[in-house]
């Protein structure tokens, strides 16, 4: 009997051991809005109200995990799935996980992953843009065409460095395999104190046609304490046109309160030769819990050519938004 409890004792501690070096962690959103956008374009207007899915945050859901593999190395996977709030339906029709679905190596050397995972460009684009990196952020509805970057092609093998005293760097790359489109990006980022500033690049070329797009960005953010100053200039190409398109904008997140926040700010960009775009994005937040946001925003989004309007476009709304 004594040897029994034994054996068993040893076999609950092995299990305690393993379940130590592997860790799986179920995470999400749940965003909502009830919202209304009103569309003019060239002296027509259409406007819709209703219920939305994603106003501060993409609703999704997914899973993390790593496995200890020891001397400092670990496995490591992510899957995650979009969805829409307002109806319960899949983010991409006919996917499983189209946010994330990748596996990889982390250790001294940094990270290795492959699958669909984020780009290099894509953890640049969001340290500029203010009303809290939203579909309100000034930059959006069709303003920037930076946002026009592909930020999980899928079929990525992605490389990000340590951290050298701030410093770090990432680069991932997507081949033609089956189909006609390559893709390379990198960017480098510093991080230390209250600043943040970095440089990224996306080019994506179409082999059946030889059409490069090619997206440039320089983005930063300095917390001043009473309030955070962020920004970024941008430069987009597209060999077809072959017009360059040069871009910015610039914001501010200012906390009123321990719990509320006011983020808003100011887009331009312009076509050589065409047309101008500018755009203005307001978002205030009030947190409810450690998990749990109300918001209310404001967009608007004009284009004009020649000095006349040519598209204007305006979203309010007010959602709640759910972390897990």
């Amino acid at each position: 009997m004594k040897k029994t409890w034994i054996a068993c004792a040893a076999l609950a501690s092995l299990a305690g051991v393993a379940q130590a070096q592997s860790s799986v962690t179920l995470y999400g959103i749940v965003d909502a809005y009830l919202g209304r956008t009103k569309t003019e374009s060239l002296g027509s207007s259409v406007s819709t109200t209703g219920l939305n899915s994603g106003g501060l945050s993409t609703s999704r859901w997914g899973l993390s995990g790593s496995e200890d593999l020891g001397g400092g190395l670990k496995a490591i996977f992510n899957l995650e799935q979009s969805f829409n709030a307002d109806n319960g339906t899949v983010g991409t029709p006919g996917s499983a996980f189209d946010r994330q679905s990748w596996v990889g190596l982390e250790g001294g050397f940094g990270k290795f992953q492959m699958g669909n995972t984020w780009t290099a460009l894509d953890d640049v684009f969001y340290i500029g843009n203010s009303a809290f990196d939203s579909i309100f952020s000034p930059g959006a509805s069709d303003v920037m065409s930076l946002y026009a970057y592909n930020a999980n092609p899928g079929n990525v093998v992605r490389y990000t460095s340590p951290n050298f005293g701030g410093f770090s760097g990432a680069v991932s790359y997507k081949g033609k395999g089956a189909g006609i489109i390559k893709q390379t990006d990198f960017n480098v980022l510093y991080e230390a104190g209250p600043l943040t500033a970095a440089l990224g690049y996306q080019q994506r070329d179409n082999t059946a046609t030889n059409v490069k797009s090619k997206f440039t960005v320089l983005a930063g953010a300095y917390d001043f304490g009473v309030a955070t100053l962020r920004g970024n200039v941008a430069t987009t190409r597209n060999t077809v046109f072959g017009a360059k398109v040069d871009e910015y904008q610039i914001g501010a997140d200012l906390p009123l309160s321990p719990a509320l926040t006011l983020s808003g700010g100011f887009a331009r960009s312009e076509t050589d030769g065409a047309d101008k775009r500018t755009g203005f994005g307001l978002a205030a937040t009030y947190a409810l819990s450690k998990r749990t946001t109300a918001y209310v925003a404001y967009n608007q989004g004009k284009s004009k050519l020649g000095g006349v309007t040519q598209a204007k476009e305006t979203i309010y709304g007010a959602g709640l938004r759910h972390s897990f």
